[in-house]
């Protein structure tokens, strides 16, 4: 993956979910913004509801993770093996909130948001680079999404009392470590005691 994936998921999102959330607001068009909920910009009349999609934490998946290394053995015997850790599976965590809604327009658009959000448990991306119009460096065909608690969010972002939002995160492998060289053992004995041993210390 590329550093500009992060935006481009972002962006993908945000188009998805102001798709998903016109027809559960009522009259009202409401816009997307990849914005801290805080700084979404007016609308131009100076009031209106808004949506901010903001990507407020990045961190190693543990669900996803591979642990240890992978060795691969050269071709030649003669020659020395590589050892490659483990891609890092990262989870993108999200956040969407309506700013200046009624209740109705509020309640509506965190509805819609929830059903397009439950019912895309794996992004495609395919669709998101047909969406986007640019090809992804992304090597999975999908992305698992997810609904998740996040309790106390709100104070986190700044807000002086409770505000609704819905939190999601996605989960995506970043790219894995270049291999180091590792010299093959021959004719010497190893004890598996002495090598956890050293593990330990």
């Amino acid at each position: 993956m590329r550093p500009g994936d992060f935006y481009e998921l972002s962006r993908y999102l945000a188009l998805r979910l102001e798709e998903a959330i016109q027809g559960g607001s009522g009259e009202s068009l409401i816009p997307v913004f990849l914005a801290h909920p805080v700084d979404i910009p007016k609308a131009e009349s100076g009031q209106g509801p808004r949506a901010a999609l903001y990507l407020h934490r990045i961190i190693p998946s543990s669900t996803y993770r591979e642990a240890g290394v992978r060795v691969q053995s050269a071709a030649d015997p003669a020659l020395p093996g590589r050892v490659r850790r483990s891609a890092l599976w990262l989870e993108l965590r999200f956040v969407f909130m309506i700013i200046e809604a009624t209740s109705r327009e509020e309640l509506g658009a965190i509805a819609a948001a929830i059903e397009f959000l439950h019912s895309n448990a794996l992004l495609s991306v395919e669709d998101m680079e047909a969406c986007l119009a640019r090809e992804l460096s992304i090597e999975l065909g999908e992305l698992p999404l997810e609904l998740v608690e996040d309790a106390g969010l709100w104070q986190e972002l700044g807000f002086s009392r409770h505000h609704l939002g819905v939190s999601f995160k996605v989960t995506l492998p970043a790219v894995a470590r270049p291999g180091e060289e590792v010299e093959r053992v021959v004719e010497r004995e190893i004890s598996l005691e002495q090598v956890l041993e050293k593990e330990r210390k």
